[in-house]
């Protein structure tokens, strides 16, 4: 089913935008977060029900609901993402048609240039770019460590860090993440950016690649708060499916 200029395919869980052919292969929050608004379209749904469990999956945490709506309106795109709607205090509902602003009517920004704010935004986010308007000063990365998967693929990890002090943990967080890759034929993924907040408390990860000719991008922000943090788990790794 269509949903502004995106393609749902429930089979093979991913979306497709029709204007510039990116595919995003959605992970299970965000399949089972829209599966259930399409279920109840212009019906409210409440973060409970979108984060129920399965025969086959535990119950999704609310701060897990509230990333997966955010990850899926940022793929709508800003001339759709009020296709999903917020109902403060009740949860969420998916619209018939987005409400446009006029600052989203009048914007098209080509492909190359929405990859590259993406990335930019991502690391202003933790600092590493002080102002939007110096879009084209970006800070040297860190660390570039190359992945070579079975088929012989390789997969640069660049890693971005603004504090000496976090270093240690964030290369520690970088690999457990390329555990993911353990056992990999192939993967969509050319370029992994990684990054760790300066409290250590958010791990921001963007890949970039290319599927069936087609550039494709996948945004991933991890949040955890305790003191002995742990960003990876192998259940992650298993649902993120970073091999595709």
């Amino acid at each position: 089913m269509q949903l502004g200029s995106c393609q749902f395919d429930i089979e093979r869980a991913q979306l497709t935008n029709l204007e510039n052919g990116d595919v995003w292969h959605l992970p299970r929050a965000e399949l089972q977060v829209l599966k259930l608004l399409i279920a109840n379209r212009n019906r409210i749904v409440a973060k409970q029900k979108l984060g129920a469990a399965d025969e086959e999956h535990p119950p999704l945490s609310d701060s897990s609901v509230t990333r997966a709506v955010f990850m899926l309106r940022s793929f709508l795109g800003p001339e759709h993402e009020q296709l999903i709607e917020t109902v403060k205090s009740k949860g969420y509902r998916l619209r018939g048609e987005a409400k446009r602003t006029q600052w989203a009517q009048m914007v098209k920004l080509k492909r190359g240039l929405i990859l590259a704010l993406m990335i930019v935004c991502i690391f202003a986010s933790i600092g590493l770019v002080t102002q939007f308007s110096k879009c084209g000063s970006t800070t040297e990365p860190y660390n570039v460590t190359p992945i070579t998967l079975l088929s012989g693929q390789q997969i640069n990890l660049i890693s971005y860090s603004k504090s000496k002090t976090n270093t240690e943990s964030l290369m520690s967080v970088i690999t457990q993440f390329s555990a993911g890759f353990k056992g990999c034929y192939s993967a969509p993924w050319q370029d992994i950016y990684l990054s760790l907040s300066h409290d250590e408390q958010v791990f921001n990860i963007t890949m970039r690649g290319e599927k069936l000719g087609q550039s494709v991008v996948r945004n991933l922000k991890l949040s955890d708060f305790r003191q002995q943090k742990q960003f990876i788990s192998e259940a992650w790794l298993d649902e993120v499916a970073l091999c595709e």
